[in-house]
């Protein structure tokens, strides 16, 4: 007795419709869910936190953000006041208004970011396509049914599990491909995520001896990142000693050391709760499975 059950006809009208249903469902579901949570362990603005709940889906990005405990993060808000030094400003406006001499097509090439997320979306639709496309070709009899099968479903596991967390991971760092600022980020002691994840986004060089970290760590459904960033805070501090705190870090009895601020978070990238049906597609390969070769050759050999 065999323990696989025989081929047939309806076996493979079964697994098509069956294959194209687990995609339209995965199409239509979230392919992605983030949650962020963080909160500020030091600082005037501590103990505010703040959570975000993030569904991303074929073409929308859905966000939910909730604040705890607000009061002092907005007062932080409404009383910190940064005066960028005049030197400073000089050269954001160079850099903001390049030279006649170089080409306008140039500046405006640079500028531009890649949208990662846009390119994760397109290669996990092209995956589901891709594999209800494989099976019906199956069908029709074409060869290494096995190989592009595997190969078909593996394509599709990894954009839901490594391609669209990456992605998002790429388009909220805001990474446009130069290897030249990442070693610059590296030299310079900053970490982009975590700079991403800190809740303030201050003036470039409003915070003095500002530390980053990431964690990452695996999940049973994803990935998690604990980030942490701090610094001290110059709009908290007095003009006239902003040299003094780029310097040297204030002492604890200084008054400028409560200019310190400190944010602690979370970031978990799962997947979304509809992607484990991928895991009926190679059931239905063993319960229902396609005509074997050596049959199909047979089979011709006869009615010839």
């Amino acid at each position: 007795m065999a323990l696989r059950p025989p081929h047939s006809r309806f076996g493979d009208g079964v697994r098509i419709l069956g294959t194209i249903l687990i995609a339209l469902h995965l199409f239509l579901s979230a392919w992605l869910v983030v949650q962020f949570e963080g909160q500020y362990t030091e600082g005037q603005p501590a103990p505010t936190k703040i959570k975000a709940l993030v569904a991303i889906d074929k073409e929308q990005t859905l966000i939910d953000v909730e604040m705890e405990n607000s009061t002092s993060f907005l007062l932080y808000m409404l009383f910190r006041d940064y005066d960028e030094p005049v030197n400073a400003s000089q050269q954001n406006t160079t850099q903001d208004n390049p030279s006649d001499d170089s080409p306008t097509s140039e500046s405006n090439d640079e500028g531009e970011t890649i949208e990662w997320l846009k390119y994760g979306r397109n290669a996990t639709l092209f995956s589901l396509v891709f594999l209800c496309v494989i099976e019906c070709l199956i069908v029709a009899g074409i060869r290494f049914k096995a190989a592009l099968r595997t190969i078909a479903l593996a394509f599709a596991v990894s954009c839901f599990l490594v391609i669209m967390p990456a992605s998002y991971v790429l388009d909220l760092t805001g990474f446009d491909g130069d290897d030249q600022e990442v070693d610059e980020a590296e030299e310079n002691g900053e970490d982009t995520l975590a700079d991403e994840t800190f809740v303030v986004q201050t003036e470039q060089g409003a915070l003095a001896h500002r530390q980053s970290n990431v964690e990452p760590s695996l999940l049973p459904t994803g990935i998690r990142f604990d980030l942490m960033f701090s610094g001290y805070d110059l709009g908290l501090v007095e003009p006239e000693n902003y040299s003094s705190v780029r310097s040297e870090p204030p002492q604890e009895n200084e008054s400028d050391a409560d200019s310190f601020v400190e944010f602690q978070s979370t970031l978990d990238l799962t997947y979304g709760k509809n992607i484990p049906y991928l895991s009926l597609i190679p059931l239905m390969w063993i319960l229902l499975p396609s005509k074997p070769r050596d049959s199909a050759v047979t089979s011709g050999e006869e009615e010839e």
